[in-house]
């Protein structure tokens, strides 16, 4: 085959379709953003999504696979952010082909079949193809060498692991699984070398370009650095698409290939700059990668925000956004080059041509706020670059950077970019350093403390729990009351105790759930908890006595949880995962929940969404949920189990939170499947019932479902038919026939409004020519001044709009009570704004502080409040004076 171009998409099919010739599974690209990984920001390799597989943890239908994975490096050692745009091969989102074995076939033929793709398939010029391998793997160098016949000059022995030199040699961490990796580069030639004639291995230019890695998973690393020989031998290769696809175009840019060129050929034209001026382009390239970015992220449910995952999107985002503002867009359009990538991958990648709505929403809706706070920080940071320049240091300090970030939110890398485009250096350092103030000021502001101030604990019959000895057993999952002793209390300064027991039924707040309530009682000793919490010595009771005395030293004691809270709790939390799995059903994979509160009375779930949730889709999702609690599916409750072991079980986690080496997975049918440590009905029918009570906006970008199940569902549905049965009653009509009558009294009103507002206007158009004739002369200039009756602010701009229309020459101003509040309105005709010089929001403001008021609007009408009716007549009688004053400013 020829080295002719060959398009993107043609190559990424020709590649799949080779490995699935040589019978390997194709598999579609996991999420970009890892569901079921918390530890994971974005997924940053093909092999991520095979990891159990390539550990020897799993075993599936397939031995070989081939996929073409999104990808994201932003974090971590894999970081290529500040290089992305700068040259033509670094991105944060790429596309990263690739073929597996898990025990199956090895070096041999996935060094064989790499080479023949290339140089067959992609008919890549042999004479500019290299290759490298480990210092030691000499079976790689022998099949390079005698069985595919590369000449040994080509081939380059890297990597020394005795040294710490680990070039060719791959490691999922410092113990566990390894091997040797073998490399194929392309010579880019001496023009791309910028000097730098060193060979392979040393050349730090762009000449010698990494196109396919080829990883050998073949020993476990223990502790002291030995290498044994892994029984189940793999391999995990990795192919750049956008590389391949630049050198298939005759480009040394990936920037060059048609995976880019529609995107900076939409911001050439869009912003009016060339591809030719270097600056512009590293703004452009910046651009078009940071969209592709945004565009897959959110696409796959993520979402910009203030931390984890969302603040490397917000702070990709931004810097999109102010290489946008180099250009001169002042408006948000990185929308818009999301939409060309859409167009450009979206045939492929059909998930997200499918959110193209969603999509481009988010990302405009993040611009848009962005630009509130963008020219603002920027005002700032010009205070602060005076100040060093003023200094003679050329030092944007480290708090003063911190304050860009906190209060404008520009990521220090932005402040950076600004300040070097100004000759002017940040103090990285300082910055550091104030932002672990921050951070220490936030964990000490979020340390676990208890229900109010008091005594200090005394702890019985050893030291604290959870430091001393172990923490307080929870029991609760299985039994509600239970016999126990009292190892710790304090009394706090409302009277009420806190209290440690050495086991408990009760469940302490976490997860959303609120705190088990119930009572603890021993010989003449009763208490009534009131609220379980969690501490580091495990649940902590805050307790009011009710009879017997808790300073003596206490008994064996009877802890025992409320069962109707408990169990109107467990239907609450149980419907809220239902609800969960039902938003992801209706709305989409990005309706992540972003905060909950179950509790007895009701439940409330905040989740990620724009817009509200219309109400055919509210109650398409009740109506399901309830049909799912009529199915009395079973709740099962999978316990200790291995979070890998978890997460290849589909469970949902949620980013952010921390969880152990072993997990709680409650399963709803084939409905549900998430982390949670809860307490849960045993199956669905247990619920009862479902009911929306409410659907809100709590934040950008985050809505809030409020429902309620069981009892609280049967008296809402009481609730709604005694309004029903009230509204029918007060109506003469049957439920059937009510919505009908009110349609009917509806369309009533409105005609009556409208005869209402003609008999005003006509009444107005009486009171107008009445005022028009009362008019007086101020210096040649007719002023119209009077107190009115009107039935709202409506009539009075009406009224206002009338005058002017009447005076065709002149100023009016009217005063009048709308509301019980003091109201004014002025106006004023246009050749008077314009040949005298007035204005009514300047008229208006000076009436309305005679009754102690202020306002103000536009120069032909503007409107103002007053405080003291009594002194309308005081205001309007000084209307001239007030005109008069204005004219001879």
């Amino acid at each position: 085959m020829s080295s002719a171009a060959m398009m993107s998409g043609e190559i990424r099919q020709r590649f799949l379709d080779y490995f699935a010739q040589r019978g390997h599974e194709i598999v579609p690209s996991s999420s970009l953003i890892p569901h079921d990984d918390p530890t994971l920001l974005f997924t940053n390799a093909g092999m991520n999504q095979f990891k159990s597989l390539l550990l020897g943890q799993e075993r599936r239908s397939y031995v070989r696979a081939t996929s073409s994975q999104k990808c994201m490096r932003v974090s971590g050692k894999h970081n290529d952010l500040e290089a992305v745009g700068r040259d033509g091969r670094h991105h944060t989102f790429f596309e990263m082909l690739g073929n597996w074995s898990f025990g199956d076939y090895y070096k041999r033929e996935a060094i064989e079949w790499a080479w023949n793709f290339l140089t067959v398939e992609m008919g890549l010029d042999v004479s500019k193809l290299y290759v490298s391998v480990y210092k030691d793997d000499q079976e790689s160098y022998d099949i390079w060498h005698d069985t595919v016949g590369v000449d040994a000059s080509r081939i380059y022995r890297l990597g020394d692991l005795e040294k710490g030199d680990d070039e060719n040699f791959w490691s999922m961490g410092d113990t566990g699984p390894c091997g040797p990796c073998t490399e194929i580069h392309f010579d880019q030639g001496v023009e791309v070398a910028n000097g730098d004639d060193r060979p392979l291995g040393a050349n730090e230019s762009d000449r010698y370009l990494e196109i396919w890695n080829l990883v050998f998973i073949q020993y476990d690393r223990d502790a002291n650095g030995v290498l044994a020989e892994l029984p189940l031998q793999s391999v995990d290769t990795g192919l750049g698409l956008e590389r391949l696809a630049a050198l298939k175009s005759g480009q040394s840019s990936n920037y060059a290939s048609d995976l880019f060129t529609p995107l900076l050929d939409w911001v050439s034209k869009a912003s009016g700059r060339s591809l030719a001026d270097d600056e512009d382009r590293v703004s452009m390239q910046v651009i078009a990668d940071h969209a592709r970015a945004m565009a897959f992220a959110v696409a796959d449910g993520g979402r910009p925000g203030n931390d984890g995952r969302g603040y490397v999107m917000r702070r990709i985002l931004r810097r999109a956004a102010r290489h946008g503002r180099r250009l001169g867009f002042r408006e948000p359009f990185l929308y818009q080059v999301a939409d060309q990538v859409i167009e450009v991958l979206g045939g492929h990648y059909t998930e997200l041509a499918r959110a193209r709505d969603h999509v481009l929403r988010v990302i405009k809706l993040e611009e848009e706020r962005f630009n509130e706070t963008l020219d603002r920080g920027l005002a700032r940071f010009d205070e602060f670059a005076e100040l060093a320049r003023e200094r003679g240091d050329g030092v944007i300090e480290g708090e003063q950077a911190f304050r860009l970030h906190d209060t404008f939110g520009f990521p220090l890398d932005l402040t950076q970019v600004i300040a070097e485009e100004q000759s002017l250096t940040v103090d990285v350092q300082g910055f550091e350093r104030a932002m672990e103030g921050q951070r220490s000021r936030a964990r000490a502001a979020s340390k676990f403390s208890t229900a109010g101030k008091g005594e200090d604990w005394q702890w019985i019959s050893g030291g604290e729990p959870g430091v001393d000895r172990p923490a307080t057993r929870f029991v609760g999952y299985r039994a509600l009351s239970i016999a126990t002793h009292i190892i710790g209390k304090r009394k706090l300064e409302n009277g009420e105790f806190e209290l440690v027991l050495n086991a408990t039924p009760f469940y302490a707040e976490g997860g959303g759930q609120v705190g088990d309530v119930g009572v603890i009682v021993g010989g003449s000793l009763r208490l009534t908890v009131l609220d379980t919490q969690p501490s580091h010595a495990g649940p902590v009771h805050r307790v009011r006595v009710e009879s017997g005395d808790l300073t003596a030293k206490p008994d064996a004691v009877v802890a025992t949880v409320d069962q109707e809270a408990r169990s109107s709790t467990m239907r609450n939390h149980t419907a809220t995962h239902l609800l969960h799995a039902a938003l992801h059903r209706h709305l989409g994979g990005h309706a992540q929940q972003a905060g909950s509160l179950v509790s007895p009375e009701k439940l409330r779930f905040d989740f990620h969404h724009d817009g509200a949730v219309g109400r055919e889709v509210l109650d398409a999702i009740e109506r399901e949920i309830n049909m799912e609690i009529l199915s009395d599916y079973s709740v099962t409750k999978h316990v200790d189990v291995p979070i890998e072991a978890a997460r290849e079980m589909g469970a949902v986690s949620m980013f952010g939170e921390k969880y152990g080496d072993s997990v709680r997975v409650v399963q709803v049918h084939d409905l549900s499947m998430e982390f949670c440590g809860g307490t849960h009905c045993d199956h669905t029918g247990q619920i009862g019932s479902f009911r929306i009570t409410n659907e809100s906006a709590v934040g950008a970008g985050v809505r809030r479902i409020e429902a309620v199940t069981g009892l609280g569902a049967m008296q809402q549905t009481a609730l709604e038919r005694d309004v029903v049965r009230t509204v029918g009653e007060r109506l003469s009509a049957r439920s059937d026939e009510i919505e009908a009558r009110v349609q009917g009294l509806q369309s009533e009103i409105k005609k009556l409004q409208s005869k209402l507002d003609d008999a005003r206007k006509i009444s107005a158009g009486g009171a107008v020519d009445d005022l028009l004739g009362s008019a007086t002369e101020v210096d040649g200039v007719k002023v119209v001044a009077c107190q009115v009756d009107v039935a709202d602010r409506d009539a009075l701009v009406q009224m206002g709009d009338a005058l002017r229309s009447g005076l065709k020459s002149g100023v009016a101003v009217v005063g009048s009570v709308v509301d019980g509040k003091v109201a004014f309105l002025a106006v004023v005709t246009d050749d008077l704004i314009k040949g005298r010089g007035l204005r009514a929001g300047d008229i208006v403001k000076r009436v309305a502080k005679v009754a102690g008021g202020s306002g103000g609007g536009k120069p032909h009408l503007a409107q103002a409040g007053g405080k003291d009716p009594a002194k309308i007549p005081a205001a309007i009688a000084a209307v001239g004076s007030v005109v008069q004053e204005l004219l001879h400013a």
